[in-house]
């Protein structure tokens, strides 16, 4: 049993590294002290709120004719479990595509855009997709309605729930994406794709025009029993240059390690309180603040990917790592991000306590979201063996 009033717990995690043969087991434990005030909380409420128009930036998005008519998208037919994602900084020559159909064994593979892209004034990864095929790959119960692939393929962006939350964009609102150059595009719905660290999701037509790499992306499914196994055949046969990620990674008693994101005391629970910054005013906490100094190191709570790292609203700056089994984590009002991109393990530093945006002292606001809706952190580590002191 571990606790979040005792410094960084040991980690034991599975990673897949690009350019070897690399699946290592990492286990460590360290212990940090560092001195300063250790009381906080914040104003933040789990509502959706727009942000405020920036003074000075892209034009909005055009507005779109009401006569416009909906695309229409066939129902989902079929469900495809994707085992293995790979992507690369340049466009998969067909030779390249056979080469990573034979060595996963895959029995279906799909080729998508993708690049790292900014999103506002944080970053994220966004894939072009075809709407009508990507939603297999689409978990159960949480994006495969037809509206919302009716507006990707009506040239909208979809943005990850827990991203459009940190950007504080509604959705009909704006947000600027790209590479090079961001442009102004509306959100029109929000989405979980099960692929990881993926923030924005659009039809493979306006690929081009963000900046997005053609071709430069595959999704295996039925790619053998073990996915881990199969990424690291993949890293090794493609070597330097690509980015091989095993979406199903086993876990052990069937759910991942999980450790406390922060040492210190819970200076706010889960759940309704007054509004710390108007008093008197009730609010939905979203999730649990954990007091600590200035400058005190956040930990990833368990193995996944960036899914958004930057500015946001409420929590002037926030992480957001993507786990297995539809599982998410949120990290708010950090002074300093330490991570932009890529996988995390269990235990890795992401960040350091601040008191940024919306707070009234330094602590950490840590959430978790299962199929994009939030639990209590509390009961959730304490499930997975976190023995947490409030």
């Amino acid at each position: 049993m571990r606790s979040l009033h005792l410094g960084r717990p040991s980690r034991i995690a599975v990673r897949v590294s690009v350019g070897a043969l690399a699946v290592a087991i990492a286990v460590a434990g360290t212990t940090v002290a560092v001195t300063g005030a250790a009381q906080g909380g914040d104003g933040r409420s789990a509502a959706l709120v727009p942000a405020p128009p920036p003074a000075t930036g892209p034009p909005s998005a055009p507005a779109r004719a009401a006569s416009a008519p909906t695309p229409s998208v066939a129902p989902l037919a079929a469900r495809i479990t994707p085992d293995v994602l790979v992507t690369a900084a340049h466009a998969l020559t067909p030779a390249e595509l056979h080469q990573i159909e034979n060595t996963g064994q895959a029995r279906h593979a799909e080729v998508i855009d993708t690049a790292r892209v900014r999103l506002g004034d944080g970053s994220t990864e966004a894939v072009g997709v075809d709407p009508s095929t990507f939603r297999a790959y689409t978990p159960a119960g949480t994006a495969e309605s037809n509206p919302l692939w009716a507006s990707v393929a009506d040239g909208n962006v979809a943005v990850a729930h827990a991203v459009g939350k940190a950007l504080g964009v509604p959705l009909g609102g704006v947000a600027t994406v790209g590479v090079a150059q961001q442009r102004a595009e509306r959100v029109g719905a929000y989405a979980t794709t099960g692929l990881p660290g993926v923030g924005v999701l659009v039809d493979r037509a306006l690929s081009g025009a963000l900046g997005l790499v053609p071709r430069s992306g595959v999704i295996l499914a039925g790619a053998g029993s073990d996915p881990v196994v199969t990424a690291a055949l993949l890293t090794k046969a493609l070597g330097v240059g690509y980015t091989v990620t095993a979406l199903r990674v086993p876990t052990a008693n069937g759910r991942l390690a999980w450790v406390a994101p922060a040492a210190g005391p819970i200076s706010s629970p889960y759940g309704s309180r007054d509004d710390p910054l108007h008093p008197g005013r009730p609010e939905f906490h979203a999730g649990i603040d954990i007091a600590a100094p200035l400058g005190t190191p956040i930990y990833a709570a368990a193995a996944g990917v960036v899914q958004y790292a930057g500015p946001a609203s409420g929590f002037g700056n926030e992480v957001i790592l993507q786990h297995a089994d539809g599982v998410s984590t949120v990290y708010g009002h950090m002074s300093t991000i330490l991570v932009t991109s890529g996988p995390v393990a269990a235990g890795q530093p992401i960040a350091v306590v601040g008191s940024e945006g919306e707070s009234t002292g330094p602590h950490l606001h840590f959430e978790v979201h299962v199929n994009d809706h939030t639990v209590d952190p509390l009961a959730w580590l304490a499930a997975h063996g976190v023995q947490v002191t409030r």
